[in-house]
């Protein structure tokens, strides 16, 4: 029954009036013959060049469009990345009971009191490369010592 009903829809569409009847032997013949002696109708010579600069200019347009939508990206990125900067509290480092160092406290005041924050954080920074570096040498010894007794190991194996 589905099957009927297919074959009837494409009888229906062969039977088209929108759609144009094909071509008769002759008329097909007669076809072949113009196309011979005549060429088809031609493109106009400035149809291409004008297609490749439309394509070249939406390129451009699609670089600039991706260009400025990266720029919007950085600018809000480093928008956002002030404003965190801004907003976000300090911990509370500082030390107010520290007295002012001589002239350069009278002078300056709370300037001296960051040289003093950094001079804090050189040392501290500091001692973290000399932990690192007394856990490096650790390590060092304790692999020597590994290696030196396995060389043992093997020369009391060999020996017997």
């Amino acid at each position: 029954m589905i099957h009927n009903i297919t074959e009837e829809r494409k009888k229906l569409n062969r039977c088209d009036v929108s759609l144009p009847a094909p071509l008769t032997d002759e008329e097909l013949a007669r076809l072949i013959g113009a196309v011979e002696e005549r060429e088809l109708l031609h493109a106009p010579g400035h149809l291409r060049e004008n297609v490749f600069s439309k394509i070249s200019a939406e390129r451009r347009q699609t670089k600039k469009r991706a260009l400025f939508s990266y720029r919007a990206k950085v600018i809000a990125g480093m928008a956002a990345a002030l404003a965190v900067l801004f907003l976000v509290p300090v911990d509370g480092t500082e030390k107010a009971d520290m007295p002012q160092a001589g002239i350069l406290g009278a002078m300056y005041g709370g300037e001296t009191r960051n040289v003093d924050e950094w001079e804090q954080d050189l040392i501290d920074r500091q001692r973290d490369i000399e932990k690192t570096w007394a856990r490096y040498r650790e390590g060092q010894e304790r692999a020597d010592a590994r290696r030196q007794y396995f060389r043992q190991f093997s020369e009391k194996l060999r020996n017997h």
